[in-house]
């Protein structure tokens, strides 16, 4: 590009800006701030705004108004409201129904049809449906039929159901002893008799996979399936691998309505991310925004003393969601190890062991390199707190088991005084990346555990959740030092 054309672009685009800036800012139609390739960059659209609805784990837009429900515990009762942050909504009984473990409700013709399919136990002899219908004129709800279920091949424990071309699907959430995830086909469905589905799918999804919600879209014959990790797109054939797979995260996602060509699922936590036209976009990613951060490199050792002090000067604060006044969280690499230092506050602190099960109040760090949905295997989830016999201690925490093992070859200072954790600790390096020279990048996240209460501090994970899903981690650079600092870092 000439010199003067890019003069001339950049002239015109300070006349574009300044007039931008006497415009107002258009509001948001969804919940995707940003995108760059494939990647939507999410933050929640709606928040749930009705007291009785505490763990809203269905969704649908049924006879001009939104409706929900709660997952188990609440009695038989639908929720009805002209927003889907159910302000001033209005609770409706279902006549007749008991609600053991509602999980899914989906449109059946002009009616609503109530999924109480849940079974965690794997221990009912109750999973039923409940068809409703709505009379305006009342305003009440009226309970058509009920269909009591029975699976061909034993107990299942299901939250996805949908109605394809006039028949009714149930997605089971797949158990540990099976290879697939199943899909059962109601042909008809009997008012007060025994209905029995037939197996006619088979999802080859990962086995860690469990399906909480689904939907279907008559327009396009697509399926949409939801999960904690991911969203999957189904068409004709519901058979083996989705024709799309969307990376997500929202916590612990229970709801999914497809409503004006949008998706909407929301979060037992209240929160409703709003995607528009989704089935048209080309998103392989809606994830929450994307920290960077920095992890500074020194060649020089340095000697815990319970403050990091002595290498206070260049190291990179880890900002920590959560954090009160007084508390922080850094790091820097120090010669042969990665050193932390921090101080967070806890309402009480209990101590760990790699002997039992006991662990105790801890900071969790968490090294990777991959963008999965779950552990790989290769990467490092560190449990530093204290072991209740000779003081701080570091271990690595088995996802397997949710074990500890000690780190071999830490120093740790620190102190637990007046309510606030005050520690230092120096990790080798070759424990935690192995033998050879330190990677270029990494991914990275740091939580409390234990310390805070409900509101623990974390860098981008939400809840112990966030340890089943890396993609939540920040990136970090590693930054070397430059020769007129030091020379190079072997």
């Amino acid at each position: 590009m000439k010199r003067s054309l890019f003069a001339l672009l950049l002239a015109g685009l300070a006349l574009i800006s300044v007039g931008a800036q006497d415009a107002p800012k258009p509001e948001p139609t969804d919940s995707v701030f940003d995108s760059y390739d494939h990647h939507g960059v999410v933050k929640p659209f709606y928040k749930l705004d009705y007291k009785r609805l505490n763990e809203s784990s269905g969704l649908q837009y049924w006879q001009g108004a939104w409706w929900s429900h709660n997952d188990s515990g609440d009695g038989p009762i639908l929720y009805r409201a002209d927003e889907p942050t159910f302000t001033g909504a209005q609770a409706f009984a279902v006549p007749g129904a008991k609600a053991i473990d509602w999980e899914e409700i989906t449109i059946i013709g002009d009616d609503l049809l109530v999924c109480d399919i849940g079974d965690n136990r794997l221990e009912r002899d109750d999973i039923t449906l409940y068809r409703v219908a709505w009379d305006a004129d009342t305003a009440k709800l009226k309970t058509v039929a009920t269909y009591p279920v029975a699976y061909p091949d034993g107990r299942h424990n299901a939250e996805a159901a949908a109605v394809i071309d006039g028949k009714l699907y149930i997605f089971d959430k797949r158990s540990k002893d099976e290879t697939y995830t199943g899909v059962y086909r109601f042909d008809e469905l009997k008012d007060g008799e025994k209905n029995v589905p037939v197996l006619s799918g088979k999802l080859d999804l990962d086995e860690r996979v469990t399906l909480t919600a689904a939907d279907y879209d008559a327009g396009t014959k697509k399926l949409v399936l939801l999960s904690y990790t991911r969203i999957f797109v189904y068409g004709e054939k519901l058979e083996g691998k989705p024709e799309r797979s969307v990376l997500i995260y929202a916590q612990q996602c229970e709801s999914l309505c497809l409503h004006d060509g949008a998706v909407l699922y929301g979060n037992e936590q209240g929160q409703i991310y709003r995607v528009n036209d989704f089935l048209k976009s080309e998103y392989e990613y809606l994830l929450p925004p994307w920290n960077q951060l920095e992890l500074p490199v020194q060649d020089e050792a340095a000697e815990p003393d319970g403050s990091g002090q002595a290498w206070k000067q260049g190291s990179t604060e880890l900002p920590l969601k959560g954090f009160e006044e007084g508390e922080y969280l850094r790091w820097k690499v120090c010669g042969g190890y990665l050193m932390l230092a921090g101080a967070i506050k806890y309402e009480s602190f209990s101590s760990s062991s790699e002997r039992g099960p006991r662990r105790g109040s801890a900071l969790i760090l968490m090294l990777g390199s991959e963008w999965t949905d779950f552990l790989s295997g290769n990467d490092q989830h560190l449990w530093l707190g204290d072991n209740g016999e000779t003081g701080l201690d570091a271990w690595t925490l088995s996802m397997k088991d949710f074990s500890l093992s000690p780190l071999k070859g830490i120093k740790a200072s620190g102190r637990m005084k007046d309510k606030t954790w005050t520690f230092e600790y120096a990790l080798p390096l070759t424990a935690l990346f192995g033998e050879g020279k330190l990677p270029e990048t990494l991914l990275v996240n740091a939580w409390g555990f234990g310390l805070h209460g409900e509101n623990e501090p974390h860098l981008t994970g939400e809840s112990l959740a966030c340890m089943a899903n890396p993609y939540t981690w920040a990136g970090v650079e590693v930054k070397l030092p430059s020769k007129e600092e030091g020379g190079k870092h072997k």
